[in-house]
């Protein structure tokens, strides 16, 4: 075989080993391609949508969300808290569209104003008109206990004074009755941390603690746990006779004394007491006070140079305190008792006593109309007083306590204390 045929024979046995499938395959190639061309942009649009739908759906539920939660805070929300105080001690809390989430009674009046009524979602306007209405026909609002107090609490000062003056003419509307007139205290209540621990601490609300705080602030006197027992109308009294603290209080109306003997009454015993004359007088004073529990008239005058401060209780009459004090040279008056012989501008010295201790005792249990042997924890001493020697007596008797200042040289009572014995 020659080369030539090896050659020949050499490039068929290659051209067996390795077929012609070109073109095949390039045909399978663009069949392929298609399908993954088409494939691959099925893919894309796919995922495309699917995401665009998610983040649609997201932002429906952050947005419902969004809805339901300021849904929730405008429907389910304490946004104020209105009290109703009389002696009764009631809590409103209504959402921002004034709809009544809880009424909450503080005491056992309170409970039996709200009885079995549910107020839930109820109107703010309707629900105060049923309170007003139940402590009426309970008696809790009277001609003897006319006040009321209105205390709003809200964190818009302007929404919280716009809702104090609407509801303030309303009960003032709902109180003038065909046999008393009410008198109707208001004030929105300050953010502070000690008024809500005092107001927790007492069982009480937040307004009337504030309305403590005010007439504290001008009669710092007092102590708080002795006015919390009080009636508003009691606490209407009192802020009345101090009128700089009513700077936070707004009062419509006047407080109801129908209770009590009046001032007139009470001026007419402290006089008798005294032993003067109402045309004797040079000075004269009269407020309502509060004193060892009790309701009581403050009467302070002067007469023949003395200066007298009697209580008198506002509901019996009876004197609870008897004072009188010596404030000068007396005036030409035979209603001044006691009157001294000299003007006693000089010190009196122990050889100048001219009358004994035992004297001073005697002339004191006289002027108080006690007697010796009603008398317990005795206490007396000499001594100087405004440059005056004076015998200091102190005794108990008959459930009072006693304090005399007797004037050493003269005898003269120069000061008669008497009040109820703590």
């Amino acid at each position: 075989m020659t080369k030539r045929e090896i050659n020949k024979k050499i490039r068929q046995a290659f051209d067996h080993a390795t077929p012609d499938v070109l073109d095949a395959v390039l045909s399978d190639c663009k069949e392929q391609k298609g399908r993954v061309f088409v494939m691959t942009e099925a893919n894309k649009r796919k995922s495309w949508v699917a995401k665009v739908a998610t983040i649609a759906a997201c932002l429906c539920l952050l947005i419902g969300a969004g809805i339901g939660f300021q849904s929730y805070q405008v429907n389910h929300t304490v946004d104020t808290t209105v009290s109703l105080d009389v002696n009764p001690s009631i809590e409103i809390q209504v959402n921002q569209k004034e709809r009544v989430l809880q009424v909450i009674p503080l005491n056992d009046d309170g409970k039996i104003i709200i009885g079995d009524m549910d107020f839930s979602g109820s109107n703010l306007d309707v629900t105060v008109h049923a309170i007003i209405g139940s402590m009426l026909q309970n008696g809790y609002l009277n001609e003897l206990t006319n006040s009321i107090l209105i205390s709003v609490d809200n964190n818009d000062p302007t929404r919280g004074a716009a809702l104090q003056e609407r509801l303030t003419a309303e009960v003032n509307r709902l109180l003038q009755t065909e046999t008393f007139s009410g008198s109707v205290l208001s004030q929105t209540v300050a953010k502070s941390d000690d008024l809500q621990q005092l107001a927790e601490k007492y069982g009480i609300t937040k307004g009337k603690t504030q309305l403590i705080q005010a007439i504290l602030s001008e009669n710092p006197l007092h102590t708080f746990e002795d006015l919390v027992p009080l009636s508003i109308n009691e606490l209407n009294l009192l802020l009345n006779t101090k009128p700089a603290a009513t700077t936070q209080v707004e009062v419509v109306g006047t407080a109801s004394e129908k209770a009590y003997i009046g001032e007139a009454r009470a001026k007419e015993i402290a006089l008798d007491r005294a032993g003067v004359t109402a045309g004797s007088l040079t000075a004269y004073a009269i407020e309502m006070d509060f004193n060892h529990g009790v309701m009581v008239y403050d009467v302070e005058f002067t007469s023949g140079g003395y200066e007298y401060d009697c209580e008198i209780n506002a509901v019996t009459g009876d004197v609870v305190k008897f004072e009188k004090e010596y404030k000068g040279t007396p005036a030409a008056s035979n209603s001044a008792p006691n009157p001294p012989q000299n003007s006693n501008t000089q010190p009196a010295g122990p050889s100048t006593t001219k009358i004994t201790a035992e004297k001073a005792k005697e002339i004191a249990l006289n002027h108080a109309g006690v007697k010796s042997s009603d008398v317990t924890g005795y206490k007396s001493d000499l001594d100087f007083d405004d440059g005056v020697r004076v015998y200091e007596l102190e005794f108990h008797a008959g459930g009072y306590e006693y304090d005399y200042e007797i004037n050493a040289v003269t005898g003269a009572v120069l000061k008669a204390d008497k009040e109820l014995d703590d």
